[in-house]
């Protein structure tokens, strides 16, 4: 297995996926949305790797919406990470404007692997598969958890389009035994950021750093660093114990107040810009009414979720990165990059 078909390589996780598999000895064949974005993940590719990693990266054009050219992408390569979906900053107007890009990418991106008889695949999913929906109270999970979308509480577009991708992903697998799935579910995915496509993740450190917010919400999450995202899609194609398999790749959990007191720590010249203090709940429920990054969030007031990695570390042998460190690379990474 030498060539890999990666979809959305512009993205903070798809570069760092790139970097992984070429520096592992790896072709890489990815897709981007539009030269723009391949002259960026290249530019990037070279500054990391040097240019001579160009010469184990392919691209094409391919977009979640449309069927062209995935097919032709795919031809020769051995295996498919689809990591490709939309991630709205915002609250959609339409959830189905989240929702069928990345149900639409599943389908294209396996029906171009049946036709080319690919049948080893990785789709990038997220624990906002895994911890939603749930039982009010409920904030321990693992692999074996789904996010409900038939409980009746809220559940985000985001967390919709995710779910139900994952859940269009298993379909396959059972309507063709022959194919050789797994799933991979990250954290809250922070690490290094490489260029302008930070990922939404990265983007609440930039917010805090750059003085958007009065103070941080009583949430948290568990976190992760790119990088072992970015090696957990390959340990997986590694491993022949993961088919069949989903993982949860995350460590750690932290309240927001934690994360911006690491980002402190790491960046003391911010301290008059980044208010570390809690903000009581009421607060935030009024500023959600202001603001469409925070509406997203108000309804994980008070909640921390905890997400166990016992299988990420004993089946796929990963040794996760602190989520100090995943935060702190973060914050340094966009100064060097003058992003805040």
């Amino acid at each position: 297995m030498k060539k890999i078909f990666v979809s959305g390589i512009s993205g903070f996780i798809g570069t760092h996926i790139t970097i992984e598999g070429i520096k592992r000895g790896y072709q890489i064949t990815g897709t981007t949305r539009n030269q723009q974005k391949e002259d960026e993940v290249k530019r990037t590719i070279a500054k990391v790797l040097g240019e001579e990693a160009l010469k184990s990266l392919t691209i094409y054009h391919c977009d979640l919406n449309d069927p062209a050219n995935w097919q032709e992408a795919m031809k020769g390569c051995d295996a498919i990470l689809h990591v490709a979906s939309p991630f709205p900053l915002g609250i959609p107007k339409h959830e189905d404007d989240v929702i069928m890009p990345a149900r639409n990418g599943v389908k294209y991106v396996m029906n171009a692997a049946l036709a080319n008889n690919i049948s080893r695949i990785v789709q990038t999913s997220s624990i906002a598969a895994i911890i939603y929906g749930h039982e009010k109270g409920k904030i321990n999970f693992n692999e074996r958890d789904f996010t409900n979308l038939s409980s009746g509480n809220l559940v985000s577009a985001y967390a919709k389009s995710k779910t139900l991708a994952e859940q269009d992903m298993w379909v396959y697998a059972k309507e063709n035994p022959a194919l050789k799935i797994t799933v991979i579910n990250p954290g809250f995915v922070l690490g290094p950021i490489l260029n302008k496509e930070i990922g939404t993740s990265a983007d609440i450190i930039v917010k805090m750093m750059k003085g958007k917010f009065p103070g941080t919400p009583k949430m948290g999450f568990p976190i992760i660093d790119v990088r072992d995202v970015a090696a957990a899609h390959f340990n997986v194609l590694e491993n022949e114990i993961s088919i069949g398999q989903r993982y949860a790749i995350v460590n750690e959990s932290l309240w927001m107040k934690e994360v911006a007191l690491a980002v402190l720590e790491a960046c003391p010249e911010y301290k008059n810009k980044l208010k570390a203090r809690e903000l009581p709940n009421w607060i935030v429920k009024i500023a959600s009414l202001f603001d469409k990054t925070i509406r997203m969030v108000k309804d994980e007031l008070g909640l921390l979720y905890d997400v166990s990695n016992e299988k990420m570390k004993k089946e796929l042998n990963i040794t996760p990165i602190s989520s100090k460190e995943a935060i702190q690379a973060t914050a340094k990474s966009l100064i060097e990059l003058n992003l805040v």
